[in-house]
């Protein structure tokens, strides 16, 4: 690597889905792990580097999960959240890319609710926030949700929601993407065209306005693949949704998968910092 290659960073967003914890369901981390994690953490820190999270889940779960595995007291550490529909950066939040459409979008998917004979429960979060999905015949909203919209139920009722959004969105000249999660329950609706600009937009925007300060992006999928933006650079964790291209042009690709490839990319951003002023 040569040029800002060598710099340090300063800010390190972390992915939370698929790589700090498992994409499905599956053994909690060891706790060997999680102090090895929270000790790389509290050592950026003290190095000078803030240690936040990039994901498409709504701030307020982002906040709650980043105190629970140490990454500080919330708001202090950074978020990207709504898949970088929404930045918390400094205490101050803000909408990235507004959603004129939600409210009739969530219209939308209540009445394809209602053609399947589905009843509504309270919004919820997501089972690696704790929640508990709908059951059955049931149906829920997402928690939380400033700038985008998540839609709990049946595989059978989330195809159906993907397609009547997407039509109303063509009928309506509107962007939006629709993506469903690894088992069909699960569907998330953004206000653009293509699921991984959001956070490229997001990233792009905080690189831009300290162009001296470089930020870090740790992730599992292309959603997590920022090319081309000055100032940002892309870790990955091992995942076969990695394409060959994206893993020759990272910054570093971990053999290692979920947490035990997180920390070893941290491991790999310590190194390259340079020693605290008056440290010996």
């Amino acid at each position: 690597m040569t040029g800002r290659d060598h710099e340090p960073f300063a800010v390190v967003f972390l992915d939370v889905n698929g790589t700090l914890v498992p994409s499905e369901p599956g053994v909690p981390p060891e706790a060997f792990s999680l102090r090895c994690f929270r000790g790389l953490v509290r050592r950026l820190t003290s190095l000078g580097v803030a240690v936040g999270l990039c994901s498409d889940s709504p701030l307020e779960q982002l906040w709650e999960f980043g105190v629970r595995i140490g990454l500080g007291t919330a708001p202090e550490f950074p978020v990207i959240a709504e898949n970088g529909n929404v930045v918390a950066v400094g205490g101050a939040v803000r909408v990235i890319t507004p959603f004129p459409a939600l409210p009739d979008l969530r219209a939308e998917v209540t009445r394809t609710a209602v053609a399947h004979g589905l009843a509504r429960v309270g919004d919820v979060a997501a089972p690696e926030f704790g929640g508990r999905p709908p059951f059955g015949r049931e149906w829920a909203f997402g928690a939380n949700r400033r700038a985008s919209a998540s839609v709990f139920g049946a595989p059978d009722f989330i195809r159906d929601v993907r397609q009547r959004v997407t039509e109303w969105c063509a009928e309506n000249h509107c962007d939006i993407s629709v993506g469903v999660g690894p088992d069909g329950s699960y569907a998330g609706i953004h206000p653009y065209a293509r699921v991984e600009l959001g956070k490229r937009v997001a990233l792009a925007e905080l690189a831009a306005r300290d162009p001296m300060e470089r930020t870090l992006m740790v992730g599992n999928s292309l959603a997590d693949w920022v090319p081309g933006v000055p100032g940002v650079g892309c870790a990955f964790v091992a995942d076969t949704a990695v394409p060959q291209y994206v893993r020759d042009a990272a910054w570093y690709v971990s053999p290692k998968s979920d947490l035990e490839g997180v920390i070893d990319v941290l491991w790999h951003v310590v190194r390259r910092q340079p020693p605290v002023r008056g440290s010996v």
